[in-house]
């Protein structure tokens, strides 16, 4: 099967740096596009934060999420030049995320880390990863780092 058109999910673990890699080469291989994805889960503590500090917090993360992208891209000098890449940061829980920008964007394949940053990434493979197995409309490709 040809794939047309990849999403790959990151977070930046060393998981996901290797799904990473792995959709850069199925995109040369078949002439692709990639779809590069990172869902910020962000939790407010709004018991902890007022509104104010809430607001610079989300702030900084987008920043850093932003520049973890970033590197991420330009650490494959050259070889993104000849596929058509976009890239995107949201938020909300990363599965649905996935999901449904694979939906919409009608993705014929899902690349991800088997294991990422959350906290409940338990087991042979991570939550985010079960669910997106599970649920997917199409095939997911589920790398070890």
């Amino acid at each position: 099967m040809a794939y047309r058109r990849i999403l790959c999910a990151v977070d930046f673990s060393d998981h996901s740096n290797a799904a990473f890699y792995r959709a850069i080469e199925a995109a040369e291989r078949y002439s692709a596009s990639l779809f590069i994805l990172h869902a910020l889960e962000v939790h407010p503590l709004t018991t902890w934060i007022n509104l104010e500090g809430l607001s610079d917090l989300t702030m900084q993360i987008e920043h850093k999420a932003q520049d973890a992208m970033d590197s991420l891209i330009s650490s494959v000098p050259g070889r993104l030049e000849h596929l058509k890449v976009r890239t995107e940061i949201t938020s909300g829980r990363a599965y649905a995320e996935i999901l449904e920008n694979a939906r919409v964007w009608n993705a014929d394949l899902i690349v991800m880390g088997a294991k990422g940053t959350g906290a409940l990434e338990e087991g042979p493979l991570g939550s985010t990863v079960d669910r997106v197995v599970n649920d997917a409309e199409c095939s997911v490709l589920v790398v070890k780092g």
